[in-house]
């Protein structure tokens, strides 16, 4: 059952753990990722059953969804669990299952993301502090973007890479008899590869920007203001001023992901149709603004109970000693200001740019 080169490839080179199983529940196929993970070889992998790589209790809450999933009345679910590796001990992590293909051809595919650092860093934190933390709450956050991510690789990505391989494998087997059903079929193929390349480079922008590598970050928040701009509909005017060319890659990180959250913040709740974006050197800092004309809010009451996202900033300031300040008043819009030190530089020519609707 689809053992073919292209498919064992694309799973082979996966950081996270996969395994294809069929529905009945054992291995056909490990990947290294998962191997590693669990410590046991690809071949004692495929010699056991599902339920066997956990506790009784995570397995049968885990078999329990699989039986839905064989019935059709199911086409994916998601746990948490505890998993056997070789040696005896466990290793928490997130499984998702995904029912992939149709009539003969489905078979099960099955991703493990490890959380063992997570859990240890949250058990560490409730039992120094006994509440929610700062620390605690970003950790969250973190998890519900890998979440996020876990999601979109399971239920688009993975699924697009298998119905392509499916594509290419029944094209393999049954050669159509007139050229264009063969350029049909092909054309199928790169369309969903085409579709996943995209969906990759969407995912890797969010867990680092690349452009910040290539563009420094006053072309990345550039780039980041006009997608924004065309996306949302928005008009967005951006300009910078003495900004180095060469950064440190934290403070650049910092300001960008500060930049993002702000702007975000600003489309979702300001309602206002133009943004403004200041990014500039000012004597030995760097500072970012970022500016609406929308509906506001009383700053001082947000403030005292601050979301994850004004605290993420926040955070994310104060690890490279620098400071978040905002200024809102009910219909008279918002500012927030980011500030970070900056050792000098000698670019000091201005620049501006309108992005419009």
């Amino acid at each position: 059952m689809m053992k073919n080169e292209l498919l064992l490839g694309t799973f082979k080179g996966s950081p996270l753990g996969i395994a294809l199983e069929d529905l009945e529940g054992r291995p056909l196929f490990v990947n290294p990722a998962l191997c590693s993970m669990l410590g046991f070889t690809e071949e004692e992998m495929r010699s056991k059953h599902c339920v066997e790589f956990s506790p009784t209790e995570d397995a049968q809450k885990d078999w329990a969804l699989f039986e839905q999933l064989r019935a059709g009345t199911i086409d994916h679910y998601q746990v948490e669990k505890y998993f056997f590796r070789r040696d005896g001990s466990l290793v928490w992590g997130r499984l998702s299952i995904s029912l992939v293909g149709s009539g003969t051809a489905r078979i099960v595919l099955a991703v493990v993301e490890d959380l063992s650092h997570i859990k240890a860093a949250q058990d560490t934190l409730d039992q120094s502090t006994g509440r929610e933390t700062l620390g605690s709450r970003l950790i969250e956050a973190q998890e519900q973007e890998r979440r996020k991510i876990a999601r979109e690789l399971r239920d688009d990505i993975h699924q697009q890479l298998v119905l392509a391989v499916v594509t290419l494998d029944r094209l393999q087997r049954n050669l159509p008899e007139t050229r264009d059903e063969i350029a049909q079929k092909i054309s199928e193929a790169m369309n969903q590869l085409v579709n996943v390349s995209t969906d990759v480079h969407a995912l890797s922008h969010r867990l680092h920007p690349a452009r910040l590598d290539y563009l420094g970050l006053s072309g990345a928040a550039s780039s980041l203001c006009r997608e924004l701009s065309q996306r949302e509909q928005v008009g967005i005017d951006f300009h910078f001023e003495g900004i180095p060319k060469e950064l440190p890659s934290e403070l650049s990180l910092c300001l960008y992901r500060v930049l993002e959250e702000g702007l975000r913040n600003a489309v979702k709740h300001s309602g206002s149709q133009h943004l403004e974006v200041s990014l500039r050197r000012e004597s030995n800092e760097v500072q970012l603004t970022v500016r609406d004309w929308g509906i506001g809010f009383d700053s001082t009451a947000v403030v005292k109970g601050e979301g994850l996202g004004l605290s993420s900033m926040r955070e994310r300031l104060r690890l490279v000693g620098g400071e978040l300040s905002i200024e809102s008043k009910p219909l008279r819009g918002t500012t927030i200001r980011a500030s970070c030190p900056l050792s000098a530089g000698d670019d000091k020519s201005p620049f501006s740019v309108g992005l419009q609707q």
